[in-house]
């Protein structure tokens, strides 16, 4: 009797481990499969010494920044998967700060940005750094940012990012977002936003399609939130950060949507 009740008992142990297993299989592939095919593509060079900006420390969090705080207008650029010390992202916050803005790039992944071709695969990585993750350390910087004598604030996501400024749309803690490239975002989220947002997407993103944009319009059009909407043809997920500098169309659209995200935030936040 007590051998039959201790093979139940492996049984069951053998059982847990193998939902355990499955479930944590399900979980990696699930986040593989939603990744845009593009998302990881042209990594950049980090530069820890890049840009005309210095690092500083906001709300615990280092951070690079450019332009000073006395324009009392700052805009948060969160990063794709590849960080902050990605030197085509703090060539946009230094775009940012000649508009006369605070740019501010936090390190949302304390020194430990995803590596292609290391040891850990990216569903491993965003298990360590998740949006929700970058969503609290978001709030914080904006409180510190509050605390130095920033009237407002408002900000853009690329990739990564994208989830977690649609989440911060979904409270009042900026004036207005802009998502580029956003990976994650689901109808649910459009549907909570309460501030102006404008999503500039690229035509060839599986993580944007344009059937789903379109449901992401008529969502903020109902809920009478103002938006801009913008497909931009012909290029891949993650254009905007990561473009190869010889693809000439590439960059031409890139600084297309800087520009859009710029005149967009400066709408809102010069009402302040």
């Amino acid at each position: 009797m007590v051998s039959f009740m201790a093979n139940i008992a492996q049984v069951s142990v053998l059982k847990l481990a193998f939902f355990v297993t499955l479930s944590s299989f399900v979980s990696f592939s699930l986040a593989q499969e939603t990744l845009s095919r593009h998302c990881l593509e042209n990594p950049p060079t980090f530069n820890s010494t890049y840009g005309a900006g210095l690092v500083k420390d906001i709300g615990g969090l280092k951070a690079y920044v450019s332009g000073h705080f006395r324009s009392r207008l700052a805009i948060l650029l969160v990063s794709d998967v590849y960080g902050y010390e990605a030197p085509h992202l703090r060539d946009i916050a230094d775009e940012v700060a000649r508009a006369g803005f605070y740019a501010v790039v936090p390190d949302f992944f304390f020194g430990d940005p995803y590596v292609v071709n290391s040891s850990r695969t990216i569903p491993e990585w965003l298990k360590i750094h998740g949006t929700d993750k970058g969503f609290e350390d978001a709030k914080t910087v904006i409180a510190a940012l509050r605390k130095e004598g920033i009237h407002a604030v408002g900000a853009a996501g690329f990739c990564w990012g994208g989830k977690v400024i649609v989440q911060i749309a979904n409270t009042d803690f900026t004036k207005a977002t802009v998502l580029l490239h956003p990976s994650w975002v689901t109808l649910d989220d459009i549907k909570a936003v309460k501030v102006p947002i404008s999503i500039l997407a690229a035509e060839l993103d599986n993580g944007t399609p344009p059937e789903l944009l379109k449901q992401f319009e008529e969502a903020l059009t109902a809920n009478k939130v103002n938006n801009f909407i913008k497909i931009f043809p012909k290029v891949k997920h993650g254009w905007t950060i990561r473009y190869n500098e010889t693809d000439i169309p590439t960059v031409k659209a890139a600084n297309e949507a800087h520009k859009d995200l710029l005149d967009w935030l400066s709408k809102y936040l010069r009402k302040h």
